[in-house]
């Protein structure tokens, strides 16, 4: 299982916002763009200590998408984890813990980097030109 910080959860729909997405968006969505801004981001100074996690819980499934069919990520965010890292991964539960680190990331680069009328799109051009 995957857990989340109650901080984490209350940020996704303010992230939707942002990203114009419907507010019935499923969760997963944004731990997956937290995730993925996480691991673009090499800058140290993002570096963060994971804390409580006193949110919620989402299995593997949910949010890699694992053994489903045509939507199933899982293999690659292992392979982006390792590469970031610079590491193997010896089991699922150390991989389920690298992504709770990287979804805690993501949202802490996020809530430092934009306020509630930050255009996001010019968030994600500064930071990836």
């Amino acid at each position: 299982m995957i857990k989340t910080s109650k901080e984490v959860e209350d940020y996704i729909n303010p992230l939707f916002k942002l990203l114009h997405y419907p507010s019935h968006t499923a969760k997963w969505m944004g731990l997956r763009f937290m995730i993925n801004i996480s691991l673009s981001l090499k800058d140290r100074d993002y570096f963060v200590e994971v804390g409580s996690f006193d949110g919620k819980e989402y299995r593997l499934a949910q949010i890699t998408g694992e053994d489903k069919e045509d939507e199933d990520f899982t293999n690659i965010y292992y392979q982006m984890i390792e590469a970031y890292e610079n590491t193997s991964l010896k089991n699922k539960k150390e991989f389920e813990k690298r992504l709770e680190y990287h979804i805690y990331r993501g949202y802490s680069i996020l809530n430092k980097s934009l306020k509630t009328k930050s255009n996001i799109y010019d968030f994600l051009l500064q930071e990836f030109l």
